[in-house]
């Protein structure tokens, strides 16, 4: 039990030291996607600038606005940092906790974040807080149907709700369903406020949207939670319809990590090649295309499964 709880907590660390290092690599990659100088100071090539940025945002001072409802302001990025505890069900070989429903409890896990952004946006007592945290809670809760609803589509064929046994199952889905892939990855997008559906900011109308009166530790509790979902949606992503299964025992983790860093990374192209999306088109995608295909795909994935 103590072992276990050791295992958790440096697991945790080191996920935090990841979310801070790919937040200066997607930096860089716009940089380069963008053909200008990215973050080179300080240190060689701005290595430490992760460092950096963690000591200023932490050694600020936390202020709460006047008219903002204090306890539901500070409260509120607790609920983002619970999207951690997705990392207690890693699919990596001798997982921390194994039990037959990691799925279920992914994705109960994913919706507390809803919460967490109604709060933030609503005890700011700002118009432009209070917008995007109705604009992100719509499209989250949108999403959620279309997303798990594709989520499942594989597990049909592999027959198990467990991350660990769906990754060793190895099936390499994304060549016999790669349209659920790619739906699946586009709700992924819109699922983690990611570009081109990044509506809870927008430089014109709502400026940082629910974040936006937060600062120092409240703002950095947001960015990691955001950016650690992120990282998961791609593990996740790899485990459903990238595994190779079998071939784990030959090469270690290290191949299941590549494919994971590589996802990742299609999220930071994604964003520096396309503009930002309408959000009226936005949730006519959700509900007129996503949501019916999800739903064919999934009738059709219990007929082959069965």
């Amino acid at each position: 039990m103590i072992l276990g709880g050791v295992v958790s907590v440096v697991s945790m660390i080191m996920v935090l030291l990841g979310v801070a290092y790919f937040v200066i690599i997607e930096r860089k990659g716009l940089s380069v996607l963008q053909r200008r100088h990215g973050p080179n100071k300080p240190t060689l090539v701005g290595l430490l600038l992760p460092v950096a940025d963690g000591v200023k945002l932490l050694s600020k001072e936390w202020v709460v606005p006047v008219a903002a409802n204090q306890i539901v302001f500070l409260v509120g990025p607790i609920f983002f940092f619970f999207s951690y505890s997705m990392w207690l069900v890693y699919p990596v070989s001798g997982p921390v906790l194994y039990f037959k429903l990691s799925v279920l409890y992914f994705l109960c896990m994913a919706s507390v974040k809803v919460f967490g952004v109604i709060m933030c946006g609503w005890s700011s007592n700002c118009q432009y807080g209070l917008l995007g945290a109705m604009r992100a809670a719509a499209q989250s809760v949108s999403y959620e149907v279309g997303f798990s609803t594709l989520l499942f589509c594989p597990l049909l064929y592999m027959g198990s709700f467990e991350l660990f046994e769906v990754r060793m199952d190895g099936g390499f889905y994304v060549i016999s369903c790669v349209e659920v892939f790619l739906m699946w990855f586009v709700s992924a997008l819109a699922e983690t406020n990611r570009t081109p559906f990044d509506f809870v900011e927008g430089e014109s109308e709502l400026v940082s949207g629910y974040m936006v009166e937060y600062g120092a530790f409240g703002f950095t509790l947001l960015v990691l939670a955001e950016y650690g979902s992120i990282m998961f949606m791609s593990v996740l992503c790899v485990a459903l319809f990238l595994s190779v299964g079998s071939w784990v025992w030959l090469f270690g983790d290290g191949l299941f990590l590549a494919g994971a860093v590589l996802v990742s990374y299609l999220f930071i192209v994604v964003r520096g090649t396309l503009p930002r999306y309408r959000y009226d088109k936005l949730m006519d995608l959700c509900w007129k295309v996503v949501l019916p295909l999800s739903v064919g795909f999934f009738m059709l994935s219990m007929v082959v499964g069965l």
